[in-house]
């Protein structure tokens, strides 16, 4: 994408990043009504709070790693672990307490999470903080973790599309 990026080269995937971010997050509680009226097993949004909870621990660590904080660009660095765990905790909770028939292996879901989470954690800490203030802004770790958390989510969720019924057939 870039090459050898500078300073200021597309700026605007500065704001995209965090603004997928919070697609993510939207995304995430809707799984828990997903669960309720599509009956999606409970392990998939589970092991999505379970990621986001791993992956405020993986931003407070870059943020402890990187240090210097003086660029605004650094701001979606505290943002988004808050996020996460008021996020993550309330998916968590609402998972575990919802009566679902169809729960799950939720340990399995939440190992998941723990996965995907530290695959996150090791690709932004390897990036680094002079990486972070360069094109594409962090918008690669958000990326990762979309994909992540989308990939997460469906693994456990389970879901289950129904065919047409042919002429003649019962279901």
């Amino acid at each position: 994408m870039h090459p050898r990026p500078g300073v200021n080269e597309s700026i605007e995937l500065a704001t995209l990043g965090p603004l997928l971010y919070l697609v993510i997050l939207c995304a995430g509680m809707a799984s828990l009504v997903a669960v309720a009226i599509f009956r999606w097993k409970v392990e998939g949004p589970l092991g999505l709070g379970v990621f986001l909870l791993g992956l405020a621990a993986a931003f407070v660590l870059a943020i402890a790693r990187f240090g210097n904080f003086s660029d605004d660009r650094f701001l979606p660095l505290f943002l988004t672990p808050v996020l996460a765990v008021a996020a993550g905790t309330v998916i968590v909770v609402a998972s575990l307490a919802m009566q679902s028939q169809r729960r799950g292996r939720l340990l399995s879901g939440a190992v998941r999470g723990a996965v995907a989470a530290g695959v996150v954690a090791v690709w932004l800490l390897a990036r680094g903080a002079v990486d972070w203030l360069r094109a594409p802004y962090g918008f690669d770790v958000y990326g990762l973790i979309a994909v992540s958390a989308v990939t997460v989510l469906l693994l456990g969720a389970d879901i289950r599309v129904l065919s047409p019924l042919r002429p003649g057939e019962d279901r």
